[in-house]
């Protein structure tokens, strides 16, 4: 982990100026789309949703646009072959492969939330705007329902299927098709798992409002404030753990996150010898089943298959590499990231102390988004030179355990051969 922050120093003095740009434009661009979105939404609701993807894909493009600055930095993963495939093909399979675990953690972490209420905003101003040219043309502006985004529904499904099956299609036949064809394969695949994403956070809400209304949880409750009643130490114990879980989720669970999407833009890097699970039987029924399937069936089942695992195996291999790097390693880099996550709080509350007091109407309303903007200019790049940096020694850790691995088995072979012998 101390490679790892030396790294991280040079990377910065490197390259710091070109991520800072990356990251303005894509924080430009996230801006430009949600007000296009908004604008559109006002006059055409549901034209709207389909625009709104396009602010988490600028947000992305942001993301691998600094990783591609830093890779040639890095040791190990500037060291990887590229398989022959062109600049703009790499970026394009970085963005491809990125945007599943990527909107993902974007919608856990609630931007995804706060993208939707600045649509609205945008598109109630617009809307408002309308309807008073109109009334004051003497035009009938008529009612119009709250604005919505696209939920649980057969449009949003019919949506996500279509936009599936073509941008599976663009994979299929991608070397028949231009170039530029990969722009629209990008925002397909944003547009799918943006609605997918929404419709799976809309129905655990939807579930966990079901579980919270039962009587059954009334009776938990009820049989916790009883126990915690007549025994104090108890409630102290479930409430100190609670807090404790709480805690330790909210520390590791967004550098990992951060780490797997890296690994996952980054790509394979070295093999990893993959884990044996057993299968269940009913999965042995299942693929028995499947072999007595036409060819023509099993074949096209088969592509479909492989294109949708294709997209969770590279979060798998990163899983990988952070159970090769060990707990030192992994801890060493949470405690860092908590570092920067301290550093960013400070800047917070230093900004705030250097401006002093003002009025909110005549000078926060005014200035605050440019003011709060340099926090992130500064955090931002050093949270991704971190994290990258700490995924590029992650991958010398997991070559050398797998040059260890494969030394100690062609010894035991020869060992074997010899005594054989």
């Amino acid at each position: 982990m101390l490679a790892a922050g030396r790294n991280t120093v040079r990377l910065l003095a490197t390259y710091g100026p070109l991520l800072v740009a990356c990251y303005l434009a894509g924080m430009l661009l996230h801006h430009l789309f949600i007000q296009l979105a908004g604008f559109v939404g006002a006059w055409a609701e549901e034209l709207g949703t389909l625009l709104l993807p396009l602010a988490v894909l600028a947000r992305l493009l942001a993301l691998v646009a600094m990783l591609v600055v830093l890779r040639d930095g890095l040791a190990h993963v500037g060291a990887l072959p590229d398989s022959g495939r062109s600049p703009a093909r790499r970026f394009t399979d970085a963005m491809l492969a990125g945007i599943l675990p990527f909107v993902a953690f974007y919608a856990a972490r609630g931007y995804l939330a706060d993208d939707v209420t600045s649509y609205f905003h945008r598109l109630i101003e617009v809307r408002a705007d309308i309807v008073f040219t109109q009334t004051a043309e003497g035009q009938d502006a008529g009612g119009s329902a709250a604005p919505q985004v696209l939920g649980v529904s057969a449009a949003a499904i019919a949506i996500i299927v279509a936009a599936y099956g073509l941008r599976w299609l663009w994979g299929r036949y991608r070397e028949r098709l231009p170039a530029w064809f990969a722009l629209g394969a990008v925002y397909l695949e944003t547009l799918w798992i943006y609605l997918s994403v929404t419709i799976v956070t809309r129905g655990f809400e939807v579930f966990r409002a079901w579980i919270d209304s039962r009587q059954a949880m009334a009776w938990l409750g009820e049989l916790r404030a009883s126990l915690t009643g007549w025994l104090a130490p108890v409630g102290a114990t479930w409430d100190t753990l609670a807090l404790l879980i709480g805690e330790a989720a909210k520390v590791t669970v967004a550098p990992l996150a951060w780490l797997a999407i890296v690994g996952v833009i980054y790509g394979r890097s070295v093999q990893l010898a993959e884990p044996r699970i057993a299968v269940p039987q009913a999965a042995s029924r299942i693929d028995e089943r499947y072999q007595h399937l036409p060819e023509q069936v099993r074949s096209r089942l088969g592509d479909l298959w492989r294109d949708f695992a294709s997209r969770f195996t590279p979060i798998w291999r990163a899983v990988l590499h952070m159970r090769t790097a060990g707990p030192v390693f992994i801890g060493g880099y949470i405690l860092a990231f908590t570092a920067v996550l301290f550093i960013e709080g400070a800047l917070r509350v230093g900004v705030f102390r250097v401006l002093g007091p003002h009025d909110i109407n005549s000078f926060w309303l005014l200035a605050d988004s440019l003011i709060l903007l340099i926090i992130p200019l500064v955090i931002e790049p050093i949270r991704m030179v971190l994290v990258a940096s700490s995924y590029d020694e992650m991958i010398g850790i997991s070559a050398n355990t797998g040059s260890s691995e494969a030394e100690s088995t062609a010894s035991e072979s020869s060992v074997a051969s010899a005594g054989t012998t």
